[in-house]
Order: structure tokens, then sequence, then C-alpha cells
């Protein structure tokens, strides 16, 4: 028997609990990224406080990357469920592969002006001429992996709509467990600093989007994300 979207059947009072406390959990638990990487930067000898100014430094970019992540999916989410909501199923299908690329093309945009004004945007943060290096060594590969953040964190978001609360929260479990474990691997025993900690986040990140990406393009969905046809479909969502 095909498990149903609870969204559609369950009391409000029991799809809050149901759906916010996991909410809630993964959002405290997402937060770690940034202080995590702040602890094993801060204790290693090498790094210590300039690498704690480089990595503030290069924060509220990150911030930045979240709200995009947000921006695209929750508003895209919320279209889903309406859509839902009006036994529209085709027309929320469009609403998720529209959102998925407005993700894909926003991180790829990111990435490229990240890694072409890189240095007088992390000047422009505040960062010193002492500072810089370690900021732009840590941004840099952040940047990279921009893409990866903007698409999990995005997508998680379609995760809840879908009736799949616990699985958005054990998704952004394992992108923190797994920057956790790399963290130290990287930069104490391969000795990579900053390069370290950024690419033990961008990793974990990547982990994590692999993961929500293999759930919609599976069965175990109830509404995928169909690559054929994106460009109609991003043309029809448009127009919704």
């Amino acid at each position: 028997m095909e498990e149903t979207n609870p969204l559609g059947t369950e009391k409000v009072s029991n799809l809050l609990i149901k759906f916010s406390i996991p909410a809630i959990i993964g959002m405290m638990v997402n937060a770690l990224y940034n202080v995590v990487d702040r602890i094993y930067i801060g204790n290693a000898p090498d790094l210590g406080a300039n690498g704690l100014a480089g990595i503030t430094i290069g924060f509220p970019i990150m911030i930045i990357l979240l709200s995009i992540g947000l921006l695209f999916g929750v508003g895209g989410a919320t279209l889903f469920s309406m859509k839902l909501g009006e036994k529209k199923p085709q027309e929320a299908e469009l609403a998720l592969g529209n959102a998925f690329s407005l993700l894909l093309f926003s991180g790829v945009l990111f990435m490229i002006l990240g890694q072409l004004f890189l240095g007088p945007v992390l000047q422009l943060f505040g960062a010193s001429e002492t500072v810089l290096p370690f900021a732009t060594e840590y941004m840099r590969i952040i940047f990279f992996g921009a893409v990866f953040q903007i698409v999990s964190l995005g997508l998680n978001n379609f995760l809840r709509a879908d009736g799949q609360p616990k699985l958005a929260m054990i998704t952004m479990f394992m992108g923190a467990g797994v920057n956790i474990i790399l963290d130290p691997i990287f930069i104490y025993i391969f000795k990579m600093g900053m390069s370290g900690a950024a690419a033990a986040t961008i990793l974990s990140q990547f982990i994590s989007m692999v993961w929500i990406l293999a759930y919609f393009f599976s069965r175990r969905s109830h509404h995928q994300i169909q690559l054929k046809n994106m460009r109609i479909r991003l043309h029809i969502a448009t127009r919704i």
C-alpha cells in the first residue's frame, strides 16, 4: 500500500508537532557547521586567532548563501503544497522542478561571482591584510561548494512538504555529523588548515544534497524531479 502525504489527511494540531519539532532540531543542527569549524580552527596552533577572524569575515557571506536556499526552498515548497492541496499534482511537480532549476542556477551563479570578486568582497566585509589570506583560503573553497549548500537546503523544505519531516531532519544530522568527523581529519591529520575546514564543510553539504536528490529521483518520493522537459517545466511554472 502506497504511503500518503500526511499533510492532506491528519489534524493540524498533530501536524504542528510532527513537523515543527524535527524542523527546529534540524535547523539547530544545521547551525553547527560554522560553530564546529570555529572550534577546530581556534584550537589549531597554525591558525588560531587569524583563522577565527578569517571564518568570521566569511560568515555573513555564508548567511547570504543560506538565505538564497531559503528563498527558493521555502517559496517553492509553499507553492508545491498549495498545488497539492488544490489536487493538482502535475502543477506541484512543476513547482518542484522550477525551484530545483532556480536553486541550481543561483548556486552556480553565486559560485562564479564569488570566485571572480572574492578579494574585493572580503575586504568590503572588513578583512585586513593579515586576515585576508585566511579568509580567502576558506571562502574560495566554500564558494566552489555554494551549489551544494543552496540545493540541499532548498530541497530540504520540499522533503517536509512531501510529508517527510523526519527524513529532512536526518539529512541535516547527516551533513553536520560528516562535517564533525572530517574537520579534525583534514585540519589536524592532513594539515590542510583553512582549506581543510572548508573542504569538510562542502563535502558534508554535497553528501546531504546527494541524499536528498536520491530521494526525489527515486520511487520513494510522492513526487519526483523530472529532468526531461525541464526547460518546458520552467517556462510553464513561471506562468502559474
